[in-house]
């Protein structure tokens, strides 16, 4: 069954070789239309005429606007609530590169949501994609086939939980395969306060996330002056994700809050003096993100939920595949400091920003 590379599978390939995954039939039906012949032919889970993912018309390309990493508000009340909706986008990865995502809001990663210890939160999930989807939320203490269940097309879902512990968690599409859905862009940062609230901070959210594209081996532009070029121009290629190069772990990009360097152009920007506080995601799906600033020493780390779990004068730590974590220290020294995934085969593929301290 081996294929020459850069081939397609024939349906025959492929169902053996997910077979062989262990992949159950229904989460075959979102992986199909890779196969030659096979798009349009069937229907995820049997129902004839169903529309495959490769097959449906490709979205209008959402114009790229610097994704805003500030830790939003918290709005006063007990109550929050959350309406989250799915649906096929293609968004830019980086400059002149788009991908064909599922999203959740239209954004990769979707939005920040921020809550306190203990308060009610309702998610309500409203699927207008073109396949099944879920929403997984870390934060949350609940029952899981029924919360994170997949709905399929057209179909909504609600719950409520209340987070018990604070922290920096993942949400993400957990229909199977995960590994896919992820992949394909379904992921964001749920922020949880503690009840007392950590001292006053500048605050900013990062999720750290790979991209793997069914591009041609080396193609992958991470070059400053071809990137640049791509921009000027408006000259966009636009790509199928890779499930291939995702079980393999080979990335073409990589990105805090979704898109290339996009904070090496624009910039953080802190006044001396001022406590900044890094809550770190890592969506994965399966690399993890080996958070440091060049030129800093974090005064705290919390490893879990704040404040009892801080360690001290830290240079770098590893935020695994699934978790997060909160990072901060006073900036009182002015300059450009680079922040990155020090895993620096991933910040050459794109995790690498500044933080600028001004006086």
């Amino acid at each position: 069954m081996d294929l020459e590379k850069g081939s397609r599978p024939s349906r025959r390939q492929f169902l053996a070789r997910a077979s062989l995954a262990g992949l159950s039939l229904p989460a075959l039906g979102a992986l199909l239309a890779g196969c030659e012949g096979d798009r349009g032919e069937t229907g995820l889970a049997g129902e004839p005429g169903a529309e495959q993912p490769g097959a449906r018309p490709t979205s209008a390309l959402v114009p790229f606007t610097r994704y805003d990493p500030a830790l939003p508000p918290l709005e006063p009340g007990e109550e929050r609530v959350f309406d989250i909706v799915a649906r096929d986008e293609t968004v830019m990865i980086a400059n002149g590169v788009a991908m064909r995502a599922w999203t959740f809001n239209g954004t990769v990663p979707g939005p920040i949501l921020r809550v306190r210890q203990g308060d009610q939160v309702t998610i309500n999930l409203r699927n207008e994609g073109t396949i099944a989807h879920s929403i997984d939320l870390h934060a949350a203490k609940i029952d899981a086939g029924t919360a994170f269940r997949s709905i399929p097309p057209g179909e909504s879902l609600s719950y409520t939980f209340r987070p018990p512990y604070p922290g920096a968690f993942l949400y993400h599409c957990s229909t199977s395969p995960i590994l896919l859905h992820i992949g394909n862009g379904m992921y964001g940062a749920v922020i949880v306060d503690p009840s007392d609230p950590l001292p006053e901070a500048r605050e900013f959210v990062l999720v750290h996330s790979s991209f793997y594209l069914d591009m041609p081996e080396g193609e992958a532009d991470r070059d400053t002056t071809e990137s640049e070029r791509a921009s000027a121009t408006g000259e966009v290629k636009v790509y199928d994700p890779s499930f291939e190069k995702m079980r393999f772990a080979f990335p073409d990009y990589a990105a805090f809050n979704g898109h290339a360097f996009q904070y090496r152009d624009e910039p953080i920007r802190v006044k001396r003096g001022e406590r900044v506080r890094f809550y770190i995601v890592s969506a994965g799906p399966t690399q993890d993100c080996a958070f440091h600033v060049v030129g800093e020493i974090f005064d705290r780390v919390y490893l879990a939920a704040p404040p009892a779990s801080a360690i001290e004068g830290v240079q770098t730590f590893l935020v695994p595949a699934g978790g997060g974590m909160i990072f901060e220290f006073v900036a009182n020294v002015p300059g450009s400091f680079p922040f990155v995934n020090h895993k620096t085969g991933h910040g050459d593929k794109g995790s690498t920003g500044l933080l600028i301290v001004e006086e």
